[in-house]
């Protein structure tokens, strides 16, 4: 007899750890808007929450900043960065920017998490980094 391991995701978003879920994970920006990132690996956006504290890479440049987290509502402040421009992702970091000023609630669904603005309007979508183990 064969055993098969099954994986079920919650259905619906009731079962919250109040963003514990979301904290101290890497998250690779998949969407923004309605389009999705088709750009290299090592110039795909991505964000890290903890301890009050945003980190990550804007496409060209590191980011850095605060945010807050209170239940379903989630928002960046003081965002800023390194200063290097790159022409080729230019305007993909500033729509990344633009998005995470913007956020408000946010959503979180087997490993994928989908920030929205204050209209409930989907703006960005992330999945967790996968944890290379190459040398």
């Amino acid at each position: 007899m064969k055993k098969h391991l099954i994986v079920i995701c919650v259905i619906g978003f009731s079962v919250q750890m109040h963003g514990q879920e979301i904290l101290n994970k890497e998250w690779i920006v998949t969407e923004i808007g309605k389009e999705k990132i088709t750009v290299d690996a090592e110039k795909t956006p991505w964000i890290k929450l903890s301890e009050g504290r945003v980190s990550g890479f804007s496409a060209c440049n590191r980011l850095m900043g605060s945010y807050s987290l209170d239940g379903k509502t989630l928002t960046f402040d003081r965002l800023g960065g390194t200063k290097m421009f790159c022409f080729e992702v230019h305007e993909l970091e500033d729509k990344f920017m633009l998005s995470l000023s913007k956020t408000h609630y946010w959503k979180y669904k087997c490993g994928k998490l989908s920030l929205f603005d204050k209209d409930n309007v989907l703006i960005m979508k992330l999945k967790i980094k996968k944890i290379s183990h190459e040398k």
